[in-house]
């Protein structure tokens, strides 16, 4: 193909001799050289190349004459005529040939996409493009022929979209550790359909930034920087030159799986489970922190606990049985997470989540797997906020008892400013003269739904506990202890049950942490466990309002 490319000049002089313009004559070469690259793409032979491109010339000179004054030029885009190919010699013209050249050019990596339209399209020779762009001739070659071998192989497989380019998946991208700054990784993908289905077409196997343009169906132009935010925000990794999704994604049916084998592990250890939680929390009702509580915030703290418990206490049992923690690595955002992602069923949205505020289904309704979800814990702390040295609010989500989330879109509040506005209304504050968002007050009777503020008359008050950071030490110690006893407890039952329920990631993953892949062989336990505790009246559940107890407590170091 090569031989080709330095007939690009003999092409234009003889093109501008035949119609006096210089852009006709640059179309004219341009429509003969991509005429030519299509008839060696399907394997045609051009043993003597002038007089070849001549003839190929001379017809398409007369096609365009004909096109002139016969009918209208059908344009493609700014750039780009049809090419009428149906008196090409060796019966190659399908009308639609020239455009899958374009398209195979569009789908070219920019190292090569760049020097390809400059030469053919644009009518530049190898000197010039070695010059503009400040690269060497032979590299400018070079990259000719990498990128005519692309277009060739792409016409060769005349289709090569994937299913993501006509029924695009949704995946929810999840963490554990500490997000970054603006919410990533959530927030790399978060209602980014592209992003979300360039993830999953990598996960696999590694691919070039060519193969995931062709196979979602969308030129390398707009790829490229997708890619880019992927890859520089850690939810992407390069090897060479091709790119893979650096963690791990499950479906419904990973998570599905051992549900009821989680059910029945609950079942048979709930005493053993259950014990560490029981002596933990008679020591808390012997203290003054319990005591000084009125019994709405004693019951937010007790499910608070038993949250923090189980899921501190399960996570120490496999570390401990399996000899394996988690690593987070510090990321550029300022985080230290690591990611996991959910292809999403049906028509759920990619955010994930049910963030509509109230309940969207009974949990009876809800499918199996969705009863048994819950956020890990969740804290936010400001330093310096109205003359505290520091405020902190620490929270679980229990998603899969479809409670009501104080951050829906309609009515909600987020969590800075929520944990702003408890501060403010716990230690007695002038909300005007605390330079607090006053629009935020619109979401007080919302909160109120959702457990978190009750009204004491007509003035809002705290459902939660709030104490100070010297509460918060004394709880920590009775808390570290309750972790340790469930830990020693479930360590070798726990080992013994997830047997066989490691996930299969590719080979080429080597970033995924042991935890991650036994994720969904114990993610249902806390929450089995709460059901089973709630049913036989050994945890409180609903108020006379209908509300579970809010998992969150607020702390103050003043």
């Amino acid at each position: 193909m090569e031989r080709l490319e330095q007939e690009m000049d003999f092409l234009l002089s003889a093109a501008l001799r035949k119609c006096m313009n210089l852009q006709n004559a640059e179309d004219l070469a341009q429509e003969t050289m991509l005429a030519a690259l299509s008839y060696e793409a399907r394997g045609g032979r051009i043993r003597d190349i002038r007089p070849w491109l001549v003839s190929v010339l001379d017809r398409k000179y007369c096609d365009m004459l004909r096109r002139q004054y016969r009918r209208p030029t059908v344009s493609i885009g700014a750039d780009f005529d049809m090419a009428d190919e149906s008196g090409f010699p060796g019966n190659l013209g399908e009308p639609d040939e020239a455009g899958q050249v374009r398209r195979g050019i569009a789908y070219l990596a920019d190292l090569y996409r760049e020097v390809t339209v400059r030469h053919y399209m644009e009518g530049q020779t190898v000197a010039e493009i070695a010059s503009a762009m400040d690269i060497p001739e032979g590299t400018v070659k070079s990259r000719l022929s990498v990128g005519r071998e692309h277009i060739r192989k792409g016409m060769e497989s005349m289709e090569f979209y994937e299913r993501q380019s006509y029924r695009p998946v949704r995946l929810h991208v999840s963490n554990s550790g500490q997000p970054g700054m603006n919410g990533q990784p959530g927030s790399l993908v978060e209602g980014d359909l592209i992003a979300q289905n360039l993830l999953f077409l990598a996960y696999e196997k590694p691919v070039t930034e060519t193969e995931l343009a062709g196979a979602i169906g969308i030129p390398m132009a707009y790829v490229e920087p997708i890619i880019e935010k992927l890859t520089g925000g850690g939810l992407m990794r390069r090897t060479g030159s091709r790119l893979y999704t650096d963690f791990m994604i499950c479906t419904d049916e990973d998570r599905e799986r051992y549900i009821p084998a989680q059910k029945e592990f609950v079942e048979r250890h709930f005493q053993e489970i259950w014990e560490p939680y029981e002596i933990f929390r008679g020591r808390l009702r012997e203290t003054a922190l319990y005591r000084n509580m009125d019994q709405g915030r004693r019951n937010a703290l007790e499910w608070f606990c038993f949250f923090h418990i189980f899921d501190y206490g399960q996570y120490q049992a496999f570390s401990d049985a399996f000899r394996a923690g988690q690593i987070f690595p510090d990321r550029p955002d300022g985080g230290k997470w690591i990611a996991f992602g959910h292809v999403l069923a049906g028509d759920s949205h990619a955010s994930g989540g049910n963030k509509s505020g109230s309940a969207s289904c009974p949990a009876r309704d809800m499918p199996e797997q969705e009863k048994y979800n819950y956020g890990g814990q969740n804290t936010l702390w400001l330093e310096d906020y109205l003359g505290s040295r520091s405020i902190r609010m620490s929270l679980y989500y229990p998603q899969g008892l479809s409670v009501k989330r104080f951050d829906c879109p309609e009515n909600g509040i987020s969590e800075e400013n929520l944990l702003k506005l408890l501060y403010i209304i716990e230690s007695g504050k002038e909300i005007r003269e605390s330079g607090f968002d006053g629009r935020c007050l619109a979401s007080i009777p919302w909160l109120a739904e959702c457990g978190i503020l009750r009204y004491e008359g007509n003035r809002p008050a705290l459902n939660i506990p709030a104490f100070s950071g010297a509460g918060m030490d004394t709880l920590e110690d009775l808390l570290k202890d309750a972790q340790n006893s469930l830990a020693k407890a479930l360590a070798y039952p726990l080992k013994d049950f997830l047997k066989g329920k490691k996930k299969r990631i590719p080979e080429h993953l080597k970033s995924v942490p042991l935890q991650k892949q036994y994720m969904y062989g114990q993610h249902a336990m806390l929450m089995i466990t709460l059901r089973r505790a709630i049913q036989s009246d050994l945890l409180c559940g609903r108020n006379a309002e209908g509300q579970y107890p809010c998992p969150m407590i607020l702390v103050t170091d003043p």
